[in-house]
């Protein structure tokens, strides 16, 4: 997947970004490279950012693995910011399968609202500029 995170300890809270094409096996990937990452806790909150994405070739089993494998645990807070009708569609079918977990997801159309949702608008130039400048993840393992 062409995309970045970032474990931001102070604030609790992770940043991730995807763009291009998006498929399930790297979202498994991020959910692996996350769970390992030393300085990530699953009380974090995150935010996705998927407005770049250009496609989308995921299964709804693919949807369900990944909501399988999640990292995050009670307290988490995720926001998911998408452009498209079909990345809006995979992020409410993984929200169902997540619905009973004792994280809260929400999926947004406009980062504004999704970074007021996690309580981290006062500092949006800050997050977005960590997100631009984020090292993208190897292709693999």
């Amino acid at each position: 997947m062409p995309g970045a995170y970032i474990v931001d300890p102070a604030r609790s809270l992770v940043l991730t970004r995807a763009w291009g094409i998006l498929t399930g096996a790297d979202m498994l990937n991020h959910a692996r490279r996350l769970s390992a990452d030393p300085r990530f806790q699953p009380q974090f909150s995150q935010l996705l950012d998927f407005r770049d994405i250009t496609e989308l070739p995921i299964t709804a089993a693919a949807v369900r693995e990944v909501a399988a494998q999640n990292p995050f645990g009670t307290g988490a807070r995720r926001a998911i910011v998408v452009a498209s009708d079909v990345a809006f569609g995979m992020a409410r079918m993984y929200q169902i399968l997540v619905e009973q977990s004792p994280q809260e997801f929400e999926v947004f159309r406009d980062i504004d609202e999704a970074l007021r949702w996690l309580g981290v608008a006062d500092v949006k130039a800050e997050i977005l500029r960590a997100l631009s400048e984020a090292p993208p993840l190897p292709e693999t393992d």
